[in-house]
This record gives C-alpha cells, structure tokens and sequence, in this order.
C-alpha cells in the first residue's frame, strides 16, 4: 500500500504520549486501538474482540519524524510480516491435495472417485488460503479508516 502521513500536534515526545495513552486507555474488552510504540518506530491496528490480535487484518507500520519542525507520523498499511510468512504454511495442504490427486504414481489407489474428492479437497483448501491472504492483503471494508481515524484522534487533540 502507499505511504500514509499523519501530521502531529506539539513535539515527537508530546504525539508519541497521546498515541500511548490512547493505546493504554481502551478497556481491556472494548474494540479500538491497539499496538505498540518502541522509540519512534509504531505498530497499530485495531482491535474488535478483546481476547486476541487481529493478526490476519491491515496492520499500520510506520515511525514519528519532524520536519521543518513539525512533527509527522509516517508508514504504511501492511500485512504483518508473521502473516505473510503464513501463506506457504496455508497453502501447502492444498497443494499437496491436487498433487496427489492429479499425477499418477503407482502408491496411490486407482480410484477415480478418491483422486476427484481428493482434487475438489486441495482445490477448496487452496482457495481458502488464497481468500485469507486477499483479505489480510486488501482487509475488511472499513479497517483502514478505522485505524486512520483512532491516529488522527490521538495524535491531533482538538
């Protein structure tokens, strides 16, 4: 995805101290923001069930930089990089499946009925891991605004 820049109120310290009590103050089972702040560098998304990390949603990546002195959060959209790594282990089954319905090998049972249940199986496992990959690529409808505008509250105090 491109890059994003959300301009910042006050100093780096000041946006980076809204941004973590905005983090800190989501209750413990509420949906909003969360993630992490390490020195300048962030990590954010948001999140819907309080129990666990949306780790297949975008998730925004990016650092605080001053400019002419004004200060500035850059970053990007992004799949996590453990998400990404994911895909091959999401997609091996279904490989496997069409591998061992569709070449011949003398290990395998000659039944037609076994290798079209076992294609229409690692076809089906094969587009599941392909939609969750989409929809981690492309998120759900209205997960970028969301953490977009939970940012633009944090970092500019009305």
């Amino acid at each position: 995805m491109k890059a994003v820049t959300f301009p910042c109120s006050g100093s780096t310290a000041e946006a980076r101290a809204r941004l973590e009590a905005a983090i800190d103050g989501r209750p413990w089972n509420a949906a909003g923001l969360d993630g992490w702040i390490r020195g300048d560098r962030v990590v954010l998304y948001y999140r819907d069930a309080a129990k666990y990390r949306a780790l297949f949603r975008p998730t925004f990546i990016g650092r605080f930089r001053e400019r002419a002195g004004k200060t500035a959060l850059d970053g990007r959209f992004r799949m996590t990089l453990f998400a990404r790594v994911l895909l091959p282990v999401w997609l091996a089954p279904g490989i496997v499946c069409l591998v061992v319905a569709l070449v011949p090998t003398q290990l395998q049972p000659q039944s037609a009925g076994f290798r079209i249940a076992l294609a229409l199986l690692g076809g089906v496992l094969t587009v599941l891991a392909f939609g969750r990959f989409a929809l981690e690529w492309w998120g759900r409808p209205g997960d970028v605004g969301a953490i977009s505008q939970a940012i633009r509250t944090a970092v500019q105090p009305h």
